[in-house]
């Protein structure tokens, strides 16, 4: 075989025997498993495992919406400044978390066995409390600290009046006992396990109302909701609203208790309310430094404006509160994360034709979120990958044909936040010539987002993308069957790689045996526009490509869904039709397309499920739902 290039972000390796590799630790709403052992011995912290993933960390709506949707409690936009700008995050490894709260009684184990006086107790000023003659929480006041907040507590409630050091000291503590490194969650490990693959306001819900019937919240009065929460009237009879024993509300769906509500929780980060806007995407520690530690998830006496998932709250590091306690964290060693990952299977998922101009191209012009309504379902694989049908940058001279599609100039930010790899392979590809091509590949790559069914030459063009995910090596080829003389690479023409059958075999047997990939998928732009069903030599190429090694085919380019076909226990998706895409006037009233989710495990048959979306007026994917 010729030497091929493989590429990944934005880096190009040649090779005809090596392969460059990316390490990908991404998985989303994958259900969370109890670590072995589940329950620490020393002081019966129960762990829960959350799975490495990715996320949109930060407000999903604009500052503005935010502020109209809770316009009662009279903030402006700017208030939800540090939520901003919501931006993807990846947790590149699996960890342990608390299934709850540390709870007075855990704590309690810890003073007990050290010694150990917190801040409250040893430096004269006390904690925070609630005064029943008063009828309010009141401090710093030396009549409270985490051993007595003024309300009835059992070891089952949440231990509050610890400071971030005091936290510290416990964290050290519990490393000894566990033999591992136990510490406070990042923020984004924080809000990563709070929503548990959730994009709404909160994890269990998108509604004030929901909230607080789901999470020790404080429900707001007219008299109250502008009122600090300090100044609250408390009635030393009532049950409401001091804290609850942990877990007395049901979990999310990572099966963490009080994620929102009861107490505040501490995190390991510095507050800076700019840092969104440079975070790195990979395990984002917070800043260097700061002032103020984040805290997150609200309280017993917090309204639900301040119990949402992207809710930034801070403290200084001495703060004792009677609303303000911790949850642990424990990273798991190398050989735990590779047991923990040895069964999973790998989870990828394809969508069809993306096509950024036009009315997706205007939406994005007004600071739309293209693929806001499918945010979930894009961020709910291992490896998100699409069709790219049009061109990136200001770059080339567009070329004299009926449809010629640029996108709108920020679509690369959208494109980032969602996917990891786009084919490139398909008859809009050129429509603005060779150096609009090459510089719609400069973007890819600028914005780290991976490529594959074009380049500067057939042999970068008939390259694929390697992906190392979790110890599995994925080969995705791209090959364009339209328009094949105007579009396609050669020796010394940029372009993209062209359908043709003995090629296609020669790669997919060259991956599977001499660069041994796990999974090898091509994408094909093939078919008959608004054409419902593949024709028969369609089917029997199909079927020459799985007993090549395919693990999957994918089609896209007729605009419209077909059959999925199933050979040797392995799918064939002819086409998944329009993701993102504008309308022309002889088109259907309205588009409809699929998304495909591949579930590959280290044994066994694939297996597989469509997501049907529908696109609205504007062109834009949302997700159908099936009453």
């Amino acid at each position: 075989m010729p030497t091929t290039v493989f590429r990944i972000s934005s880096v190009l390796f040649v090779a005809t025997l090596g392969i460059l590799q990316q390490e990908l630790g991404l998985a989303q709403t994958n259900a969370p498993r109890q670590a072995s052992g589940a329950t620490s011995a020393s002081n019966n912290i129960a762990w829960v495992t959350v799975p490495a993933g990715r996320f949109l960390m930060g407000s999903q709506v604009p500052a503005e919406k935010l502020a109209k949707d809770f316009s009662d409690y009279g903030r402006d936009a700017d208030y939800f400044r540090d939520e901003y700008p919501q931006h993807p995050v990846q947790i590149t490894k699996p960890f342990l978390i608390g299934r709850a709260e540390v709870t007075v009684g855990q704590f309690r184990a810890f003073t007990e066995e050290t010694g150990y006086q917190t801040k409250a107790e040893i430096d004269g000023k006390g904690g925070w409390g609630f005064d029943a003659a008063l009828k309010k929480c009141l401090g710093r006041d030396t009549r409270f600290s985490w051993r007595d907040p003024g309300y009835p507590q059992t070891d089952a409630h949440p231990v509050v009046n610890v400071t971030w050091e005091d936290c510290q000291a416990y964290c050290r503590w519990l490393s000894d006992k566990e033999g591992r490194v136990v510490r406070l969650p990042t923020e984004a490990e924080w809000e990563y396990a709070n929503r548990a693959g959730t994009t709404n306001y909160y994890s269990v819900g998108n509604t004030p109302e929901e909230i607080l019937s789901k999470a020790r919240t404080l429900a707001p009065r007219p008299d109250t909701i502008r009122q600090a929460v300090q100044d609250l009237e408390i009635e030393p009879g009532d049950s409401l609203p001091f804290p609850v024993p942990v877990a007395s509300y049901a979990p999310n769906a990572f099966g963490l208790h009080d994620m929102h509500g009861n107490v505040w929780e501490w995190t390991a980060d510095w507050h800076d309310e700019k840092y969104y806007s440079y975070s790195p995407i990979e395990d984002p520690q917070g800043p260097r430094q700061g002032t103020v530690k984040v805290r997150r998830g609200g309280a017993w006496n917090t309204f639900p404006l301040w119990a949402r998932s992207s809710f930034r709250n801070w403290n200084t590091v001495d703060t004792r509160c009677v609303n303000l306690g911790f949850r642990v964290v424990a990273e798991m060693n190398t050989w735990e994360i590779q047991k923990y990952e040895k069964d999973r299977p790998i989870r990828l998922l394809f969508v069809g034709d993306i096509m950024l101009d036009g009315g997706p191209g205007h939406a994005i012009a007004s600071g739309i979120d293209p693929f806001e309504h499918c945010s979930q379902l894009l961020l709910d694989a291992d490896v998100t990958i699409g069709n790219l049908e049009c061109v990136l940058g200001r770059g080339g001279q567009q070329i004299n044909k009926d449809y010629a599609f640029r996108a709108a100039e920020n679509s690369p930010i959208y494109l980032k936040k969602y996917f990891h790899a786009l084919s490139v392979a398909n008859n809009h590809a050129l429509d603005w010539g060779p150096e609009g091509f090459l510089e719609s590949l400069k973007v890819l790559k600028k914005s780290d987002i991976g490529y594959f069914g074009g380049g500067e030459d057939i042999n970068a063009a008939r390259g694929g993308l390697m992906l190392n995910v979790r110890g599995k090596r994925i080969v995705l080829f791209g090959y364009n069957d339209i328009n094949i003389e105007s579009n396609q690479a050669t020796d010394s023409l940029v372009g993209t790689a062209p359908f043709q059958m003995e090629s296609v075999v020669e790669d997919i047997e060259y991956a599977k045996k001499t660069l041994n990939a796990d999974i090898v998928i091509p994408y094909i732009h093939w078919g008959t526009e608004l054409v419902p069903m593949p024709d028969e030599q369609e089917r029997t190429q199909s079927k020459r490509m799985i007993e090549a090694g395919a693990t999957a085919v994918i089609g896209s380019h007729p605009h419209v869904v077909q059959t999925v076909d199933s050979y040797r226990g392995r799918p064939i998706v002819y086409s998944l039709g329009n993701f993102a895409f504008d309308y022309f006037p002889l088109d259907p009233p309205v588009w409809h397309g699929w998304a495909i989710r591949l579930s590959i495990p280290p044994e066994g048959p694939v297996e597989w499920e469509t997501v049907a979306v529908e696109l609205d007026p504007r062109g834009l994917p949302h997700p159908v739902v099936v009453e």
